[in-house]
């Protein structure tokens, strides 16, 4: 009985031990992405090219060139969280448009539940786009909330 013996007990085991493991963390990941999104810009503000920041709300502006105020400004965006490709009609009720040393721009916004990104609209995760909106609201134009005023 000369044919092939038995595999050696390392790669096979590991194999049938990993290869659960894997499946689980993908899933795990999957369902991450899925309830939470992909958060951006976490380390926006930790650049050291942003040149200026302008935020703008309601058709209010306000423009911010030192290094502080700009680091400061760069937070805010990082709270949002993006899942899928959306479409949106109209621009963005709140945005930052961040202008880097080399003169390119990024610009990250929000317009009801849907997140603007670089160019691009994604559904937003949770209710990041209405935190952002508030944050943004009471950082810079007074306000506490602006979803309990009226006209």
């Amino acid at each position: 009985m000369g044919g092939k013996g038995k595999e050696k007990p390392g790669k096979g085991t590991l194999w049938r031990y990993l290869r659960p493991s894997l499946a689980a963390g993908t899933v795990v990941l999957a369902a991450f992405f899925v309830l939470q999104g992909i958060p951006l810009a976490r380390t926006l503000y930790r650049r050291t090219d942003l040149v200026s920041v302008l935020v703008v709300q309601d058709g209010r502006q306000v423009l911010f060139t030192d290094k502080d105020d700009i680091a400061y400004a760069a937070q805010v965006p990082g709270m949002l969280a993006r899942r899928f490709p959306a479409k949106a009609a109209g621009e963005p009720d709140t945005l930052y448009v961040f202008t880097f040393e080399d003169g390119s721009e990024l610009e990250i916004g929000v317009l009801g539940n849907a997140v603007y990104y670089d160019g691009k609209w994604y559904s937003g995760a949770a209710s990041t786009p209405d935190l952002f909106r508030q944050l943004t609201a009471g950082r810079y134009f007074g306000e506490r909330d602006r979803k309990g005023e009226k006209g």
